[in-house]
């Protein structure tokens, strides 16, 4: 599921009393291990508040739901991105992670619900969305959501049964070393059948949209071929990108994709 979907079922998650611990925690390579500090502090802080409460039933609570993120921490302090976000309450078993390539600005709650306001703004500027890095004799399909890249789904044609053959990963459009005849030959027929091609896996792409929950589409590649996709697409693509980033980094792809 999504994160549209995720945010929907958090919207509905409410107590009666205070239950539900909200975490944001900046955790970038410019916190030089500060971050540790920071959540000692901050979970320190809703403890001594629920105990000057006298509500022992919170306290009990709280105290459940901090190990539990700090075990969280504990296990994945040596492979954190840059943020990190977690819900968590004894209330329907919540524990919710997520590990963001974005700031966020550090801050913790003890509410009645999950605090979800800095999580939708961020969902706003990258929603999930389907990119498409379109190629000659490959195409490649990013699942992305809060502006990180989830999975890859490559599609590469194959020359004897001139079909689009998919697979996990990142597709390097590579082919098996051939004479210049072959090549030409392979050329010639791809070229040929391209919208043919372009036409069937868009509609596989149609039903990626609905299974993966994108809210839109990017088409990225050079000009002719990002024009032909998009030709194909019942859905209208959210930006048509005319440059090449097949090779390119996860950043710099994200960054073109959503500004």
């Amino acid at each position: 599921m999504g994160l549209a979907s995720d945010l929907k079922r958090l919207r509905n998650v409410e107590c009666k009393d205070k239950c539900v611990l909200s975490v944001y925690l900046n955790t970038g390579p410019n916190q030089q291990g500060d971050w540790n500090i920071h959540l000692k502090n901050g979970l320190k802080r809703i403890g001594e508040y629920l105990e000057a409460s006298g509500n022992e039933a919170q306290q009990k609570s709280f105290k459940k739901m901090r190990k539990k993120v700090e075990d969280e921490l504990g296990k994945h302090r040596n492979d954190l991105a840059r943020s990190l976000v977690i819900f968590a309450s004894e209330e329907n078993d919540l524990f919710e992670t997520y590990y963001l390539q974005h700031d966020v600005e550090t801050a913790f709650h003890w509410e009645t619900k999950p605090v979800l306001e800095p999580l939708e703004a961020l969902q706003a500027t990258y929603p999930s969305t389907g990119v498409i890095l379109t190629n000659l004799d490959h195409v490649t399909v990013l699942d992305t959501s809060l502006g990180h890249i989830d999975a890859a789904f490559s599609f590469a044609f194959d020359p004897e049964t001139e079909e689009w053959v998919r697979f996990e990963g990142t597709a390097s459009g590579d082919r098996m070393a051939s004479s210049s005849s072959q090549v030409d030959k392979f050329d010639r027929r791809l070229a040929e059948n391209l919208n043919r091609f372009y036409r069937d896996l868009a509609q596989t792409v149609e039903q990626m949209k609905g299974a993966h929950d994108w809210e839109g589409l990017v088409v990225i590649g050079e000009a002719e071929l990002a024009n032909s996709f998009r030709d194909e697409l019942r859905t209208k693509p959210e930006r048509v990108i005319h440059k090449n980033l097949s090779k390119s980094s996860e950043p710099k792809i994200i960054e073109a994709a959503f500004h």
